[in-house]
């Protein structure tokens, strides 16, 4: 619709079977404008949206239609707060480290260690038993158990 030349929009959205409200919506969208309740966003204070969002918490649908109709909101613009909010609060939160927690890490990788010294011990251990069936005691065996 962008590169339509000299064909009207009119005629685009006839022969796509679109409506011109529609082809005009993905027209504003596709340059990058933003729809009415995004523009009516960036003009309501930020300690307006924290209120808009903190009244409208525990409201029931009705409830809710009706606080929306009465301060021109959208309940689009609700849950995009909020979710802004959440995000904020969310953001700056690090886990704290105390001194468990490297001492709990060093202890980790230390059984790590032994337990891959273990697991190569007992490899060895069947590979001297299974050379021992398969080819007998070796000289030095017997002489140590002699």
């Amino acid at each position: 619709m962008l590169n339509r030349g000299d064909r009207t929009i009119t005629s685009i959205c006839e022969e796509a079977g679109v409506l011109l409200g529609t082809g005009a919506k993905w027209i504003s969208e596709a340059q990058g404008k933003t729809d009415r309740s995004n523009r009516k966003s960036s003009r309501i204070s930020v300690q307006a949206q924290i209120k808009a969002v903190n009244d409208t918490t525990n409201l029931k649908d009705e409830e809710l239609g009706l606080y929306l109709r009465r301060e021109g909101l959208y309940s689009t613009q609700i849950e995009e707060w909020r979710t802004l909010m959440e995000n904020a609060l969310q953001w700056n939160k690090k886990p704290v480290k105390d001194a468990r927690d490297t001492k709990i890490k060093q202890l980790e990788h230390e059984i790590l260690r032994k337990d891959k010294a273990l697991a190569e011990l007992s490899a060895l251990l069947v590979l001297k038993k299974k050379a021992n069936f398969l080819w007998g005691e070796s000289k030095e065996e017997e002489l140590r158990l002699s």
